[in-house]
Parts: C-alpha cells; structure tokens; sequence
C-alpha cells in the first residue's frame, strides 16, 4: 500500500476480510495509526465503513457475508484471515469475482486447521493437494504448518512443527498447560493444527506413509471409482501388483464432472486392458454402454466388508501405494465406525472427504480375492436349423 502501489500508477485496491468482523477489524485498528502517523494515509473509523486512503491505494475491510464485497471491483490484493470459518457463497461467490478485472490478481488467505464444515478450505486445499500430485500449475500455493503424520500429536515434538512461533511469542509451558485441557479436539486444530477427530482414524498415525512403494502397479487389476458427496469431483483409485510383487494402490486419475469421469475412464481402460471396474450406483445411472459388461457395483455393503480386511493388509503390509499426497490425507483422516459385526468407514463422521479411501477399500478390498487356480469350462450347444 506504501511502495508498491505508487509503482503501479493507477488505483489500487485491497480488501481484508476474517471470518468474523471484529477479527477484520481488529487487524485495521493495529495498522491504520500506523499508516497515518508514518505515511500520512486518511483512515475511516466507522464500524463496518472502515477503510483507508493512501494516495493511489484504497484499503476497505468487509464482512464475512455473501453480499459484502458486492459492486466491489478491479481488487488487487484480496486477503482473507482464519479462512476454515468462512463459507463457500461468501468466498467463492462474494470475494473471489471481485478480481476477475485486474491483470495480475494476488489474494492470500490464512487459516487454523478446520473442522469438517470447513468446506470452503478444504475445497481450496484439496486442490492445492492435487496440483502437487499432479505436477500441474493450477495457480495455487499453498504452505502449511503441521507436524507429520507419524508424530504423536501431543508430543513437543509435535508442537514445534505446528508452532513457527515457538520460543519468540509462544512459550512451550503455555502449549504443555493447554494440552491438559478436556476438550482435546480444539487443542489439536487450534495448537497443533490438525483437523478435528484425526485422533480417531482408522489406522495408526504414520502407518500409511511408512507404505510407499518403490515401483508402481503393473497394469491390469481393480479401478474403483466414486464421486464425492457434494458431487463435484470424481475419483479413480486402481490397485495390481507391482514388479515386486506388491499389492499397490494409485490415483488413476481426479477430475471435476462426469464426461470428464468416464473420458478418464476409458482411458484408464486402454492403458489396462484387463482391469475391473467398480463403480457406485450414483455413477451406474450413467454408465457408457460399452462399458456394463465390465463394470461391478459397489456401495456400502462392500465397504462394511472389505474395510477390516484392507485395514489388516495395511498393518501387516500386504497393500502399499505410490505416495501421493491427497490418498494419504484421504486415508489419514477417514473415520470407522463400528456395524453389527463389522467396521466401515464412515463419511460423516470423518472430517472432510474421504472419497478416496473408499475406493482404496473397494479396489484392494476386490483385489485381494485369490484368482481360480482352474479355468471353467465353457460349453456351447448349436441347434440344426429345420429346413421346411
């Protein structure tokens, strides 16, 4: 707003935004003294008008509400605070087309770990996610503070991966005291930044990541596909043996509508021509002709099968996969629940989506099954055509 915005030479706008007004505008009451004392800038302190003039540069502070940024326009810098307790409309549809004029667009957003209504930040960080796997540029970046995997959370080990701050505003007596607290869910995503109910994952922390493979599948074996529940992204997880004889799980492909689904689909098919296709009932209605003889149906019945014997798999490591980075955040935060007579993984109960863990219980969960040692017979029976 200083330097910056005099090199452009026209008028520059920021906008600052939290998930709750106060928090806005606590930020401005820090810094508009400030830029008025040392630069001379022209502050607005009327509650919910707050704003500040600084030659070129305007800086207006909105609430956290769909119509906020409304008749807002040509916004160069868009920066939004604590980002798991804000909602789709209000990002997606309020802040973000405020930038659709300006050439070179920059907005940041910063964030706590979320709980499983943080849909709007786990939407922004799961693509993210797949732009890494990927290793396509999808215009994110995203940096993040969180111990991993296979630390216990409530180590200071732990806490110093979470914490940059350690040792210069935060004390790690402070983080022991609130460690003891009895609600242990907001100490992990607020101190340690995890997402809630990660505690209760299906597998043990760090089991998932100590099962990398070092070859990938050969083709052939078992593509589950599944669709997630706001249906707005479509998995494909395949499962064979690798050249080592290892059972391995990879992303066969994610995408965000349903021809895109079944282009990728057919594609995963000529790249292996033996594998079987599972697919839910939702994803059945829909299915090309040319693929129904193939495919299997699968749904929550095979989860409630299949879901202790993958977890077995795992920790006698019988089942790797290649490492990508959305199947392990998949798998690491899925939830079980216990069935008569059985566990499952539990989509509601799990703090976000876990789409791609099904189809990782799915595709090996199939892909276990010994093949036949005997090939069945196959009889066929011609009829004389009568001649009259």
């Amino acid at each position: 707003m200083t330097d910056y915005a005099k090199q452009q030479k026209k008028p520059f706008k920021i906008v600052t935004f939290a998930h709750r007004l106060d928090m806005a505008v606590a930020m401005f009451q820090d810094l508009a003294p400030v830029l008025e004392k040392k630069f001379g800038a022209t502050p607005t302190w009327s509650y919910g008008r707050t704003e500040v003039r600084l030659a070129n540069a305007r800086w207006v502070v909105k609430a956290a509400r769909p119509a906020a940024p409304h008749g807002l326009s040509g916004v160069d810098v868009l920066i939004g605070d604590e980002l798991w307790g804000v909602d789709t409309d209000t990002l997606d549809i309020g802040f973000m087309p405020t930038q659709r004029a300006v050439d070179n667009p920059l907005a940041m957003f910063y964030s706590t770990a979320g709980t499983e209504e943080s849909v709007a930040m786990l939407r922004w960080r799961e693509a993210a996610l797949r732009g890494i796997d990927t290793g396509e540029h999808v215009g994110i970046y995203l940096a993040e503070w969180s111990p991993p995997p296979e630390l216990d959370p409530l180590t200071p080990e732990a806490w110093a991966y979470a914490n940059p701050a350690l040792g210069h505003t935060i004390r790690m007596e402070a983080l022991e005291a609130e460690s003891h607290a009895p609600n242990r869910a907001a100490f992990l995503r607020s101190s340690v930044n995890l997402w809630t109910q990660t505690d209760s994952s299906w597998l043990m922390p760090g089991l998932f990541q100590e099962l990398r493979a070092k070859s990938p599948p050969q083709p052939g074996g078992v593509l589950a596909v599944e669709v997630s529940m706001d249906d707005g992204r479509y998995c494909g997880v395949r499962v064979n043996v690798n050249s080592d004889g290892q059972l391995t799980a990879t992303i066969g492909f994610m995408v965000d509508s349903i021809a895109t689904c079944w282009d990728a689909v057919q594609k995963q098919i000529d790249a292996n021509p033996g594998v079987v296709l599972a697919i839910t009932p939702t994803l059945d209605v829909s299915c090309p002709t040319q693929l129904q003889r193939r495919r299997i149906i699968v749904g929550y019945q095979e989860i409630c099968r299949y879901t202790a014997v993958v977890k077995q798999m795992l920790q006698e490591r019988r089942l790797w996969h290649t490492g990508e980075t959305m199947l392990a955040e998949h798998v690491g935060r899925a939830v079980a629940v216990r069935t008569t007579g059985a566990i499952a993984l539990s989509s509601t109960k799990s703090p976000g989506p876990i789409e791609l863990a099904r189809c990782l219980v799915w595709a090996a969960g199939i892909g276990s099954r010994p093949a036949p040692n005997v090939k069945r017979p196959v009889i066929g029976i011609a009829r004389q055509q009568r001649v009259a």
